[in-house]
């Protein structure tokens, strides 16, 4: 197996960087002059191994423009080196999927004349798609029938939907970083559209109330009805029949769309 590695000539401490050119102007060496080297390794010794640690993506993602140096110290540590007041570099493992694998990444944060963070940058393209792989929330979708949540005509809950939105309010627990919850209320094509839009709101708001009194909070979820407007099933006929009304059933639902992290 090889690896690829930056050659970084003398330059110890300055891994991002780069060394002082040699030359007139006395230019700063940027990570993209050093050369790609193909290592074998087993050959690699203590100069090419960087160490980082583990920092929380949830912590990292809170260095932002205009945290204070302290700020940046208390969600990400003490950096490599404080000697320098403008930039301050770290080494960070980033877990990748495999649970026995990470990936060891520099990370720079800079900083204006007013001690704030300005700007923050990962050395590698890898390192940043990773990164964003991990602060980006999952979505889980449940759709529940408004037929067991409901009575036909309804907003009111049955016991037999108390029961389906205790199970739907366990899911919600499940996430570690819970960013927000979407419920999205959904009708049939029978009565006027206004009808129907305004059944589908209380309906949403029904099922959000009930996980509020869960547990969940109030300020991470929101309700919008969207009436008829987004069937899944199209149904021939325009009497109102029993048989209409099974063969519209899948229309009528409630969506909850759960952003998060485990």
């Amino acid at each position: 197996m090889r690896v690829v590695v930056r050659v970084l000539m003398i330059c110890g401490l300055a891994l991002f960087t780069g060394c002082a050119a040699q030359s007139d102007n006395k230019q700063a060496r940027q990570p993209s002059d050093f050369e790609d080297v193909h290592v074998k390794v087993a050959t690699l010794d203590k100069g090419y191994v960087r160490r980082g640690n583990f920092i929380s993506p949830e912590n990292i993602s809170q260095v932002t423009p205009g945290v204070s140096r302290s700020g940046v110290r208390g969600l990400l540590g003490a950096p490599v080196d404080e000697s320098n007041q403008q930039w301050w570099f770290y080494n960070i493992t980033l877990p990748l999927e495999s649970k026995d694998d990470d990936l060891v990444c520099q990370f720079r944060v800079a900083f204006d004349e007013a001690g704030l963070v300005s700007s923050t940058q990962w050395r590698r393209p890898q390192c940043q798609n990773r990164y964003d792989q991990l602060v980006k929330p999952e979505v889980q979708e449940l759709t529940l029938s408004s037929d067991v949540l409901f009575a036909y005509d309804s907003a009111e809950l049955s016991s037999a939907g108390k029961r389906e939105l205790d199970v739907a309010a366990r899911v919600v627990a499940e996430k570690i970083k819970l960013d927000r919850v979407v419920i999205v209320g959904h009708t049939d094509r029978i009565g006027s559209d206004a009808y129907n839009m305004a059944l589908a709101k209380r309906r949403a708001e029904t099922v959000r109330n009930y996980l509020v009194s869960t547990g969940v909070d109030s300020y991470l979820i929101s309700a919008e009805g969207r009436g008829s407007s987004e069937p899944v099933v199209v149904c021939d006929g325009a009497r109102i029949t029993e048989t209409l009304k099974n063969c519209l059933q899948p229309n009528r639902r409630v969506q909850i769309v759960i952003y998060g992290q485990r």
